[in-house]
Parts: C-alpha cells; structure tokens; sequence
C-alpha cells in the first residue's frame, strides 16, 4: 500500500491537495526525546517558508534503515506573515533547534489519531530532503500494533513521559521488547517533574526488575511515595509531567538491601536539594 491511498481513506486525496511530506531527523539533537507537544512546536517553526501555499503535512520522525514513523496528520492554517506566539519553553534543546523566521500554525487531523506512531513509511527519492512533496508517492511498509511505542534501543536512552510508561504498560504485546528489557534487570531510576525541576530517585529489584516498580507509576502516578503522593494530591494530573530516565542497572541477583546502597550513592551525588521529591 502506498502512503497516498492511505490518505484517501481518510478524506485527503494528494491529487486535489497540496501536501508536503516531512520526515523529521535533525544531528543536534534526539528527536525522540521530544514530547508530542516539543515535536509539533519544533516543526511548526521554520528558517525558510517551506509550508507556504500547503492544505496538509504529513509529518513523520525517521527510524532506522531510511524508514519514517507517523507523528501525525496536520492542516496548514497559518496566512504567510503571521507572527508566532510567544512560547515558554523549557527544553533547552528545543530553544536550540526552533527557528521563529517563519511560523505555520499546523492544526492536528484527528481524523488520523488511530495512526499516528504506528504507519511507516520508506523514504524514498533524496534522503537528505526532509520536506518532499506528495507525489513522489512512499510506500507503507509497516502497521505497527496499537499501542506500539518506539522499539527499546538500550538501557542509556530511555526517557519515557508518562503517557509513554502508560502505553508500554498497557499495551504489552506491541511493546514486548520493552516489557523484556525492563523485566530482565534491576536498577536505579530517575523521575523528574518537568514542570518544577525537582526529582526522585527510586530503586527497582526481584524478578519482574525496573518494569515491576514502573507499572505501579502507571496505575496511579505515584507508587505510593509520600512526596509524589502528596504532590498529585495537591497538583491533580501532574503526573502528565513526569519523565522516567535509567541511571544504572544491576543484576536481579542482587539483594534488596545491595540495590538501595546504590541508590542512597546516587542521592549523596545529586544531593539533598535536587532530589527534594524523596522522602528523609
């Protein structure tokens, strides 16, 4: 199937609309680390005015092997000239690579939600040209599961928002390679209150690892830790702020007792005032 007649059954047809098919990839930075929010701000900024005169971008994220996943459907709704809104961004990294010279309020299809993070593409034509126009159609090669995340790359790059935990957990066959992962070692792991900047570090042990500690954070957002607890008591919904980051794993061998002392050494190391989400 191709890319095209995939938009046909949805209502857009490429040979009635001007479409642009971008497929996201960019040296200075892990793209992947992006929340959705981060993305679609990052693409709606531009240098040069590469979405003028456009009804629709599909936009997707590159993966592996040329290959380009689904971040969405979106309608071009900005008039050229418009000025973009004053943002507040935190992420550093986004600062760094969103260009404000031209902005295009892209508006968000749902009518293509049950798609997004599943449908790939091969990117075909030039390789190093982000942005194409449709036609040159790409072809589909691939409907991941509902439900699917990214695939696990290892250990060091997981940074996981809490839609994302929520999504592995609750979807474990499509995200069988993480579910593997996580189960498969003990840890030492970080969450981080975007919205603050404070953080906890928590240990996970026993047969079922990291993954084990992490469903509980999906169920209820806090795990039953004082600190979180009290904070999404006070701060409904803050959950949605948290990311999930791997410090250091360890053997499933070790004892309870032998994965706390390497927790307690990460605490001593960041100190009392950045881990302030951890009770005394």
């Amino acid at each position: 199937m191709m890319l095209s007649e995939l938009l046909r059954l949805r209502g857009i047809d490429p040979r009635t609309h001007k479409i642009k098919v971008i497929r996201h990839e960019d040296r200075r930075v892990d793209l992947h680390k992006f929340t959705r929010k981060e993305l679609e701000i990052y693409q709606s900024h531009q240098s040069r005015p590469v979405f003028d005169g456009l009804d629709y971008v599909v936009s997707f994220i590159g993966a592996n092997r040329g290959l380009g996943v689904m971040v969405g459907v979106y309608r071009v709704k900005t008039p050229k000239g418009v000025r973009p809104p004053k943002l507040a961004i935190s992420n550093r990294a986004l600062k760094r690579t969103t260009h404000t010279r031209y902005y295009y309020d892209l508006r968000r299809d749902n009518r293509f939600k049950d798609w997004e993070d599943r449908v790939v593409i091969k990117w075909t034509g030039a390789y190093v040209q982000w942005q194409q126009r449709l036609p040159p159609d790409k072809p589909v090669v691939q409907v991941l599961p509902k439900g699917r995340r990214e695939p696990f790359h290892q250990y060091n790059d997981v940074l996981l928002s809490f839609d994302d935990l929520c999504r592995i957990v609750s979807s474990p066959d499509a995200n069988a390679d993480w579910h593997t992962a996580l189960s498969s070692t003990a840890g030492v792991y970080l969450i981080v209150d975007k919205r603050s900047g404070r953080l906890y570090v928590g240990s996970a042990s026993g047969k079922k690892g990291i993954l084990g500690r992490w469903v509980q954070y999906a169920r209820n957002g806090h795990g039953s830790n004082v600190k979180l607890k009290h904070l999404l008591a006070m701060h409904p919904n803050r959950q949605k702020e948290f990311q999930y980051f791997i410090l250091q794993t360890l053997s499933r061998s070790l004892s309870r007792s032998e994965v706390i002392a390497v927790e307690q050494a990460f605490k001593k190391k960041l100190g009392k005032l950045a881990c302030s989400l951890n009770t005394k």
